[in-house]
This record gives C-alpha cells, structure tokens and sequence, in this order.
C-alpha cells in the first residue's frame, strides 16, 4: 500500500517560533514541540536582541514564522523586580507580529485579577491587578491585544513542576529540611504541571496550522481545584507514604486574607474547551513523578558540585 506523507510534509513547513527554551514553561513547551512534525525556530542571544524592535521585526522578516509562542520573562515575573523582560519582550513581539500579521500565543497569568471574593475567574472578568506582576501581565495583555487581531492570552493559575521556583518546589525544598512551612488556607488554586501547560499551547497551535480561527483571552488550569494548605498537606502526606523524610517538618496554616494576592486562582476554562475542544486533567497523577524528577534533579546537582 502507497503510504501518504503529505500530511507531514504539510506540517513540517509550519514555522513556529519559540521565544524562550530555558525556563523551566520554555523546557516543556520545547519538549511537547519536539514530538510535533513543525519547523520549531529557537533563537538564541546571538541571533536576535529581544529588547531592540529592529533586531525582533529582522528576524520575524527573515524566517517568517506562522506562529509565536511567547513565554519569555513569564517566570521571571513573579519575582520582585523581575516583570522588565516579559513587558519588553511582549510589546517588542507585538509591535513586529503586528506588522506582519503574524499569530502570537502569549502566556499570561491568573495574577491580573483583584481581590474580590469570587470563586472561579472567567475570561470576561475585569482585571484589578494587585501587586507588580499583576500589573506586567494586565500591560501586556493590553498591548497584544490593541496591535494584533490574532492573537491568543493564555492565562494559568497555579503552576507547578520539578523545575524552578513554584509551589511545589518550594515547599519540597522546606519539607525536606524539615523545615517549618506556612501555608493559607484562603487562598485557592487549580495546581497546574508545567507539561500539561505546554500540551495545551501545542494542541492549540496544532489547531492554528489546521485553520482554527478562534481568537481572544483563553484560560487553563487544572481541573481540581484546593487551597494552598490542602496542596501542601497531601504533598507531605505523599512523602510520609514514600518514606522520603529524613526531619520532622513543621506545617503551619494561617487564615488571613493577602492584601497583595488574588484569593483566587481557580480560572474557568470554557473557551479552551468550547474553540480547541481542550480538556482539564487533574494535577494528583503528577504529583508523584514530579516529585521524583525533583529528587533526581537535586542528586544531579549534587553530583556535579
């Protein structure tokens, strides 16, 4: 039987372009992409001055890609005085793929919404940033959207993984120095793997190559939601079961309300689902394997130092 490789053929001569593949959401997206048939353009320091909006459009003009994903400056965000590089990077990519009509997929975060008491953010809430990455991420949601027609904002909650500084590697960190650790139980999340994070950006620029013309504020996270002392103390009861600690930590739980924190991360997800057909999956089958690659990272380092 005659095998048909149009298909491919088709697929691999979809240019995306990848702006980030250090951090660790850069690391899964990278990872997810390698197993999809696409030109993936992974531009490195020498090739392209994000901050500079001549080098950003030369490149764009050079290699043309069909698609952006930006998450440059995403992690770094959430760290005070960290917000330059995802600011810069969006308006400078806004600013080129505006120009040449290019579609952008630019990541985003629950952090844009305010204090208020409501359970479940929608797509269509009113952003009230309260602290400085609030504000990064409400900026460049503002910016993409008045330059770029097409353009997707896919805000996450909570996200966590074996690599960086998130929930779970912090409190891995504490647990296992037996260390005392102070978690809120007001605040509430829908812990999200960095994995399953890139597997919706992908599926969805799978669906970009294929036609998809569904555009605007896309929200994903997990689909169970918990607050920020239960993560913690199903965590400690799986290194209990795994026999894992080597100190007695100390979990400590407070129930104030943060001046500078949305109580709530827990995003709906309508549109993904309605536009990509995207379904949430639970984050409790991860969290196992996640914390072995952050044990087996942490022998590694050892190793080598």
């Amino acid at each position: 039987m005659r095998k048909n490789f149009t298909g491919i053929q088709i697929a691999m001569s979809f240019k995306l372009l990848l702006t980030d593949v250090i951090s660790p959401l850069g690391k899964a997206l990278e990872h997810e992409l390698e197993r999809e048939p696409f030109k993936l353009l992974t531009p490195g320091a020498d090739e392209i001055d994000w901050a500079d909006s001549a080098s950003v459009a030369a490149y764009l003009h050079k290699h043309q890609p069909e698609l952006v994903l930006n998450c440059r400056g995403w992690e770094e965000a959430f760290h005070r005085g960290g917000q330059e590089m995802l600011v810069t990077t969006a308006k400078q990519l806004a600013h080129a793929c505006g120009a040449t009509q290019t579609p952008l997929i630019q990541f985003s975060s629950y952090a844009v919404f305010g204090g208020d008491n409501k359970g479940t953010h929608s797509e269509k809430d009113a952003l009230a940033p309260l602290n400085d990455t609030g504000r990064a991420f409400a900026e460049i949601e503002q910016v993409v959207a008045e330059q770029l027609p097409k353009h997707i904002i896919v805000r996450l909650s909570w996200v966590i993984g074996a690599y960086g500084d998130n929930l779970l590697t912090r409190l891995l960190s504490a647990f296992l120095a037996g260390a005392s650790v102070t978690v809120n139980r007001r605040l509430r999340g829908a812990p999200t793997a960095l994995s399953d994070a890139a597997r919706v950006a992908v599926a969805m620029s799978k669906q970009i190559h294929c036609g998809a013309d569904n555009w605007g504020v896309m929200h994903y996270c997990s689909s169970d939601s918990c607050t920020e002392d239960e993560f913690a103390e199903q965590l400690l009861q799986l290194l209990i079961q795994q026999q894992l600690l080597t100190a007695e930590p100390s979990l400590s739980l407070v129930d104030t309300e943060e001046l500078d924190e949305p109580l709530s991360a827990i995003l709906g997800c309508r549109r993904a689902r309605d536009y990509f057909g995207i379904q949430a999956r639970s984050w409790r089958p991860s969290l196992l394997p996640l914390v072995k690659q952050w044990l087996h990272n942490r022998e590694q380092s050892k190793e080598r130092y």
